[in-house]
């Protein structure tokens, strides 16, 4: 259920506002650590991340040089951008912008999709690639 409030109520309001959420932000932050119910740093399962540093930066990286080995101008290739989002435990899916020059010599742009998997002694490998038609 809503209230019709004029403007002058509404000014008030967001005075009010303005002037209370920084006290609250601030004894957020001066809250005794241990009284928070995970001590750890929060994960952030899309990006892969655990406390704002990428959890696998080494995915992106074996992605891009497995899609640069399948391609077929390797020297025409480049890593535009890409998102990295964790799946499971130790598997992520690596989604890449790219720009090449396909098997005619024209240039390209596309997307590409690698499933990655973290290996015994922190390598990475893709098992699975998925290249733009």
């Amino acid at each position: 259920m809503t209230l019709p409030v004029s403007r002058q109520g509404r000014r008030l309001l967001v005075a009010l506002a303005a002037a209370t959420l920084p006290t609250f932000a601030f004894a957020a932050e001066t809250a005794d650590p241990a009284d928070r119910p995970s001590a750890q740093a929060p994960v952030n399962i899309e990006l892969g991340q655990r406390g704002g540093r990428p959890e696998a930066p080494e995915a992106p990286v074996a992605c891009m040089e497995a899609v640069k080995a399948k391609l077929p101008n390797p020297e025409r290739f480049r890593w535009v951008r890409g998102t990295t989002r964790r799946v499971a435990e130790d598997f992520y899916s690596v989604v890449g912008n790219v720009e090449f020059v396909n098997q005619a010599g024209e240039a390209r742009k596309g997307d590409v999709q690698c499933d990655v998997m973290r290996a015994p002694g922190n390598q990475f490998i893709v098992p699975k690639i998925r290249l733009p038609q």
